[in-house]
């Protein structure tokens, strides 16, 4: 039987009420009573029915969509397109970033009220699990990417480990024999981070690859300017490699400028592979071979299954995948392979004298 207000009551030693102020984040309520009333919802796993208490108050038909950095071009890309399929539903779209950080993420989970919104696109960097029971959403919420893995909010991710599995193994299926890596994290913070390191690893140990340290080029942040540091850090400790994959396509084209301000030419010396087919690896220099997430079915299963928990008193929250392709471009062909590719940019007409 699911968990209700009066069981979280009960636990907490509190009224159904004072659990109702609380979830609504209302300010009357005194610190140490929140936090007891926080512990029981977290202990219990409840979740307020949101979606009832929304279609009491009447709807704003608007929906809140909120990302690490807008500025990056995959989320730019999505954010774009969470707007259409969010029109098409009769909705609009109230985009915002959180630079990652738990702070900045807890304020939006506080700022995103009923007041303002119907329901909330999330994709988390900095939060786990234990903060989203501590500090629950107010509005209806599904969550993009793997950081938080949870059965309480529906959730919409690609494979990470077997994306990263598959770029690693098409280098090494083109002769790649020294395979770097940029994008890990030092710490367990970022959980994508992980799981594309772990489908790197699995794809050596399937090719009988043992796994060289040296080539974990680490970076503490996300960003072209990381994957510039990270690259340039390696080459001038004088760690050769002839293949580079990147967690992301943003870190890639940091990792390709390095690369070639070390006189180094892609993909003969070094081939590179990366993780979200943004616009620009079509037409990068070399264009760049990337793994591309099905962008348009992430948004439409986003914003599907928020209009549906908005509109509907039954929430099943669950595990959505979504699928990808690998787009082969210039950067890693094999060496004496034609250079075309899968994703180049469209060709121009000759001018005729």
């Amino acid at each position: 039987m699911a968990t209700n207000i009066h069981d979280v009551a009960k636990l907490a030693g509190v009224s159904p009420r004072t659990v109702s102020n609380v979830v609504n984040n209302y300010v009357h309520v005194r610190p140490d009573t929140r936090q007891r009333v926080q512990d029981a919802i977290a202990k219990l796993n409840y979740q307020p029915n949101i979606s009832a208490r929304r279609l009491r108050q009447g709807n704003t038909k608007m929906l809140g969509f909120a990302v690490p950095e807008l500025s990056q071009p995959y989320f730019a890309e999505l954010s774009e397109l969470v707007e259409r399929s969010a029109q098409r539903r009769g909705y609009t779209v109230i985009a915002t970033h959180t630079q990652g950080t738990k702070e900045r993420e807890l304020g939006t989970l506080k700022s995103f009220t009923s007041h303002l919104v119907d329901g909330l696109i999330f994709s988390p960097m900095s939060l786990t699990r234990e903060d989203l029971y501590s500090a629950p959403p107010s509005v209806p919420t599904v969550l993009i990417g793997e950081q938080i893995s949870t059965s309480s909010y529906t959730t919409i991710a690609i494979d990470n480990v077997g994306a990263a599995r598959e770029i690693t193994a098409h280098l090494i299926a083109s002769g790649r024999r020294r395979i770097a890596t940029v994008g890990a994290y030092r710490s367990d913070d970022y959980r994508s981070s992980r799981l594309r390191l772990q489908g790197f690893q699995e794809a050596l140990s399937a090719a009988g690859h043992s796994l060289d340290p040296e080539l974990l080029l680490y970076t503490d942040r996300f960003g072209t300017a990381a994957g510039y540091d990270a690259v340039g850090r390696a080459l001038a400790a004088g760690i050769r490699f002839d293949a580079l994959v990147c967690f992301a396509d943003v870190i890639a084209f940091g990792a390709m400028r390095a690369l070639a301000d070390a006189g180094l030419r892609m993909p003969e010396d070094v081939a590179i592979v990366s993780i979200d087919d943004v616009q620009e690896s079509t037409y990068s220099i070399p264009s760049l071979t990337s793994v591309a997430p099905d962008k348009q079915a992430i948004a439409d299963r986003a914003v599907d299954t928020l209009v549906d928990a908005i509109t509907s008193e039954r929430v099943n929250p669950r595990s959505i995948e979504i699928g990808h392709r690998l787009v082969v471009r210039e950067s890693s062909r094999a060496r004496g392979e034609d250079t075309a590719d899968q994703g180049s940019p469209p060709s121009l007409p000759v001018p005729v004298a």
